[in-house]
C-alpha cells in the first residue's frame, strides 16, 4: 500500500470541487459574530479583540487542515480518543500543578494552564470541545475498520462503550447539554455507518419510552440521578413562575427577543440593547438573545438559515466524499453543528431547559472557535480529494442496512 504523505500533493487536489460557499458562509457568520461582540463589549473591547483574533488565526488553521490529508489524520484516531479522555480526567480530578481543572458558575468544565490558580490568570479552555472532534475522527475510523463486520452486534456494542466513557465524564462536570450533543452525534454516525436496522429499530423503540420515563422521573422529589440545582433548572423551564431566580436568564432572554420585534434595533434611533443587558453570559451561551434584539425576527431567521446552509453543505460534502471514511467524518461534523445550534437556540427561546452550551462560530470563546474552524478545514480537505483517484466502490454502501 502506498504510504500516505503528510500533505497530499497540491497538484493532485480537485480545486473545482472546493466548497467556496462553505468558507463564505462560515466567515459571514463570523462577521455577524464580530459585530455582536462590538455591540456587547462594555468599552474594553475584550470580546471584540478576541473574536477578531480568532477568525484571523482561524483562517490559518483552516488552510492547514484544508491541505492536511484526512486519511493521515484518521490514523491517529486512538491517540485522539486517549488525549480526549485524558483531558476530561484532568478537568475532573486535577486541582494543582501547571494544568488543572477550573470551574465557572459551579460547573467544572474548563482546564486552566499556568497562572496562580486565580480567576484572572492563566489560559483556559473546555476539553469537551477537543473531545467532540476527537470522537468524530475516532468513530469514523472505527466504523471504517469494522465495515466488513458491520453486521456483527459486537461492533455496535463496543462503540457504545466508547461513547459512554467520555459522555459520563462530561456529564459529571456537570455539562448535560454537551452530553446530549455527544449522544446525538454518536447516534447520527451509527445510523449512517451501515449498522443493520434490525439492531437500530429495537434500540430506538426501547430508548424512546425509557427517555420519556427518565424525563418524568428526574422531576420527582425522590429522584437521585440529578443534583438538586440541575433538577431545579429543569423544573424552572416548565414552571418559571415557581422558580423566578433560576428562570431569570431565560425569562429576560424572552423579553429581550420580543423587544427586537420584526426588524430589530440595528436601524433604530436608539440602538441600545436594553433587554439583553439583563441576560447573563449574553456574549456566549445567550448570544442569540442579542442577535434577536439587534436584528429582530427577520435577522434571526437569516442567522438560522446560515447555520442550516452550513449543515447542508457539510452533508453535501459527505455525499460526494471520496470514500467511506470521508463520508463519516463529514456527517459527524455536519451533525455536530446541527445539534449544537438546535440546543443552543432551543435553550435561549425556552424550548429546552437551561443547560448552557455555546452557539458554534458565534459565541465568544477563542479555543472553541479555533476547534470549529479546524473542523471546517477538515471538511474542505474532504471536498478536495480527487475523484479520479477513487477505487471502484460502486457497491460499497449497498446492502449494509438490509
Amino acid at each position: 500500500m502506498k504510504q500516505l504523505k503528510l500533505f497530499t500533493a497540491i497538484r493532485e487536489y480537485d480545486y473545482k470541487s472546493f466548497s467556496l460557499m462553505l468558507l463564505f458562509t462560515v466567515y459571514l457568520i463570523g462577521g455577524i459574530s464580530i459585530y455582536m461582540m462590538y455591540i456587547l463589549d462594555d468599552g474594553d473591547e475584550a470580546f471584540l479583540n478576541k473574536q477578531i483574533f480568532g477568525y484571523v488565526a482561524g483562517l490559518a488553521i483552516i488552510i492547514f487542515f484544508t491541505f492536511f490529508d484526512y486519511h493521515l489524520l484518521a490514523k491517529f484516531f486512538i491517540v485522539a480518543y486517549v488525549i480526549g479522555i485524558g483531558l476530561l480526567l484532568i478537568c475532573r480530578f486535577s486541582n494543582s500543578g501547571f494544568i488543572y481543572g477550573w470551574a465557572h458558575y459551579d460547573a467544572r468544565r474548563w482546564i486552566k494552564i499556568g497562572g496562580n490558580h486565580t480567576a484572572d490568570s492563566g489560559f483556559e479552555f473546555q476539553p469537551s470541545d477537543v473531545v467532540k472532534v476527537a470522537l468524530i475522527i475516532f468513530f469514523a475510523k472505527y466504523f471504517d475498520l469494522c465495515r466488513k463486520k458491520i453486521t456483527k452486534l459486537w461492533v455496535l456494542g463496543l462503540s457504545l462503550l466508547f461513547i459512554m466513557i467520555p459522555t459520563f465524564l462530561i456529564l459529571t462536570q456537570t455539562d448535560l447539554s454537551t452530553s446530549i450533543v455527544l449522544v446525538l452525534l454518536y447516534a447520527s454516525m451509527v445510523f449512517i455507518s451501515g449498522v443493520p436496522y434490525k439492531y437500530l429499530i429495537p434500540i430506538a423503540g426501547t430508548a424512546l419510552p425509557i427517555m420519556g420515563g427518565l424525563y418524568w422521573y428526574v422531576q420527582q422529589p425522590f429522584q437521585v440521578l440529578l443534583k438538586e440545582y440541575q433538577q431545579n433548572r429543569l423544573l424552572a423551564s416548565k414552571y418559571p413562575e415557581l422558580y423566578p431566580e433560576l428562570a431569570y436568564q431565560q425569562t429576560n432572554a424572552a423579553a429581550a427577543i420580543r423587544s427586537g420585534g420584526l426588524y430589530g434595533k440595528v436601524f433604530a434611533e436608539d440602538t441600545t440593547l436594553t433587554g439583553t443587558r439583563y441576560v447573563p453570559v449574553k456574549e456566549s451561551d445567550f448570544i442569540f438573545t442579542a442577535i434577536a434584539e439587534e436584528f429582530g425576527f427577520f435577522g434571526s431567521v437569516v442567522v438560522i438559515i446560515l447555520f442550516f446552509l452550513l449543515v447542508i453543505l457539510a452533508f453535501r460534502i459527505a455525499k460526494r466524499a471520496k470514500d467511506y471514511l470521508g463520508k463519516m467524518i463529514a456527517i459527524g461534523i455536519g451533525s455536530l453543528f446541527a445539534f449544537q445550534v438546535f440546543i443552543n437556540i432551543g435553550v435561549v427561546t425556552s424550548i429546552l431547559p437551561n443547560t448552557g452550551i455555546p452557539l458554534p462560530l458565534m459565541s465568544s470563546g477563542l479555543s472553541s472557535l479555533l476547534v470549529y474552524l479546524g473542523m471546517i478545514g477538515i471538511l474542505l480537505n474532504i471536498s478536495l480529494q480527487p475523484a479520479q483517484k477513487v477505487e471502484k466502490v460502486t457497491d460499497e454502501f449497498e446492502g449494509l442496512n438490509d
